[in-house]
């Protein structure tokens, strides 16, 4: 954690608007697209993510004493959201389209742009695959390919080795693989 962030997260911590404030601009897009992908909706996506950033102004005295990476502890807020919503959801079904865009090589949701049929029918196709995926095998296939995030990010995010990571990635492809032939996409 570089010491800009660390001054954010004690300033945050104090009370100061503006420093939460930085911290959600700068990690939101992540977050975001993290939860679109594991839920498909785009305004459960939206109402899930404001969800991790109230937790993590609620719970941020609990992270500084933990000593990881701040935005390894977001993607585990993000999971433990993403668990409550799918034990208890809240009514938050989208009425919204699903559509996509590439953005600096990551997929990203937009919001509303009119894309053609076929970008629309591969994001679905993609969002259907991931479903048949374990969640470890999700968690590998966003990082990498949807938020363009390097083997040892993925490492120090969740807390492997490389090449355990690149294994993971093997496997996941490969049920990728199987679940986007399933789904008859490929």
């Amino acid at each position: 954690m570089d010491i800009n962030e660390k001054a954010l997260l004690y300033r945050a911590h104090a009370g100061d608007r503006g420093a939460a404030g930085t911290l959600y601009e700068r990690y939101y897009r992540d977050i975001y697209s993290y939860i679109f992908y594991r839920v498909s909706q785009p305004s459960t996506a939206e109402d899930l993510s404001a969800e991790v950033f109230v937790r993590m102004i609620r719970h941020l005295p609990n992270f500084m004493t933990q000593g990881k990476p701040f935005i390894s502890w977001l993607y585990n807020l993000a999971r433990k959201v993403i668990s409550d919503y799918n034990k208890d959801p809240k009514d938050l079904i989208s009425t919204r389209n699903i559509t996509g865009d590439r953005s600096n090589g990551k997929v990203v949701p937009s919001n509303g742009r009119k894309h053609s049929f076929h970008d629309q029918h591969a994001l679905g196709c993609f969002q259907q695959a991931l479903q048949h995926l374990s969640d470890t095998h999700k968690e590998i296939i966003i990082h990498r390919f949807v938020e363009g995030r390097s083997v040892r990010d993925i490492a120090d995010l969740i807390n492997q080795s490389e090449s355990a990571v690149q294994t993971l990635q093997l496997k996941a492809l490969e049920s990728l693989e199987k679940a986007l032939t399933r789904e008859n996409c490929i």
